[in-house]
C-alpha cells in the first residue's frame, strides 16, 4: 500500500496510489509497478512531497525486512482534454 501527501511531513490529505504485491518467485528482484493518476472519486492526484509505504502481509512471515523502497517520477500533464490523450 503506498500513499501520497502534498505536504513534506505526510500529515496533510493522503492519496492512495496504489495496492501492489512483491512478486517473491519472480526472477528479477527489483520490480516496477504504475501508481494511480486519479483517486477513488475520480479528482486528480496533485503533486505530492512525500509518500508512505504499508506492508500489510509478509507471506505469513512474522517481520518484513525491507531493503530499499525507490520512489521515481515525473511531473506529468493531466487533463480531459482530448487534444492531449
Amino acid at each position: 500500500r503506498v500513499v501520497g501527501y502534498e505536504d513534506d511531513m505526510a500529515e496533510g490529505k493522503s492519496w492512495a496510489l496504489g495496492q501492489f504485491r512483491y512478486g517473491i518467485n519472480e526472477k528479477r528482484t527489483l520490480q516496477e509497478f504504475k501508481v494511480n493518476v486519479k483517486d477513488s472519486d475520480g479528482s486528480t492526484i496533485p503533486m505530492l512531497q512525500s509518500i508512505t509505504l504499508g506492508i500489510d502481509s509478509n507471506y505469513d512471515f512474522p517481520y518484513a525486512c525491507l531493503y530499499r523502497f525507490r520512489v521515481h517520477g515525473e511531473e506529468q500533464l493531466i487533463t480531459d482534454d482530448p487534444e492531449y490523450e
